[in-house]
């Protein structure tokens, strides 16, 4: 992850928008994009109840996740050109099948460094899903970049953000599969070569933005089978959104 001035990789609405590299220069802004919008009005956030203002601690909690995550060197930002601020965010996470006796990431997380029962919930369900179909058995490959949170500030929704920070994750994958921008990277990763892009779409927007880039839906987990706090998931989020998909696209 550079310190400052990360690559671009493409603009969109004609040119007012930008998508480039997270750096460093750009983390605690990105992070504050998750604590406006992600937090608020993710439907997992929602039904395991970190959105409520008591549960600051969760929000830390995935807020240290997204910070180690940053350091990977392959999540991106949103930018509107003309103010230079942030205005959505995917945070990126290089996952591999770790060496013998070891945990995958996520659950080591999870174990070590979730305390508050809200972050825990959220986490267990993300190792939930993706423990249904292993995409790395399913496709027999080692190592994947996972579209871990995905977040667009509410008042720049339908402007293609979350479409465009989809497929510009898709694009830096794709390089780093065939060895290019590999030097952006956290040294200990530079070797790994991500063979699929996965992803958890919790909402219908983020699984219409998956649609438009070709994601392929491996699994469909209905809401209603996870519970939180006496309540199912179905009871707390929006009746619109119905179910998560678990979402794979193969390089």
């Amino acid at each position: 992850m550079r310190d400052n001035t990360g690559r671009l990789w493409g603009k969109f609405g004609n040119g007012e928008f930008e998508v480039r590299s997270l750096t460093k220069a750009d983390l605690e802004e990105a992070l504050q994009v998750l604590d406006k919008s992600f937090y608020l009005n993710e439907s997992v956030c929602i039904a395991c109840e970190i959105n409520q203002p008591e549960n600051a601690q969760a929000r830390n909690e995935l807020t240290e996740l997204c910070r180690i995550t940053a350091d990977d060197g392959v999540s991106l930002v949103a930018k509107h050109v003309p103010t230079g601020q942030i205005v959505g965010v995917s945070f990126n996470k290089i996952q591999y099948i770790p060496p013998n006796g070891q945990e995958p990431f996520f659950i080591k997380f999870r174990n070590e460094r979730a305390h508050s029962p809200q972050a825990q919930r959220l986490m267990d369900f993300m190792i939930d899903v993706d423990s249904e179909t292993d995409v790395f058995e399913l496709y027999k490959i080692d190592t994947l970049l996972e579209l871990m949170f995905l977040g667009t500030l509410p008042e720049w929704g339908r402007r293609g953000v979350a479409t465009e920070l989809c497929r510009h994750t898709i694009q830096l994958a794709r390089e780093l599969s065939a060895g290019i921008g590999v030097e952006e990277m956290h040294p200990q990763l530079r070797a790994m070569r991500p063979k699929a892009v996965t992803a958890i779409f919790t909402s219908m927007f983020s699984q219409k933005a998956g649609r438009k880039q070709g994601f392929k839906v491996i699994n469909i987990v209905p809401y209603n089978r996870f519970s939180y706090n006496g309540k199912t998931f179905d009871q707390s989020i929006s009746p619109m959104h119905k179910t998560s998909e678990h979402v794979v696209y193969l390089l």
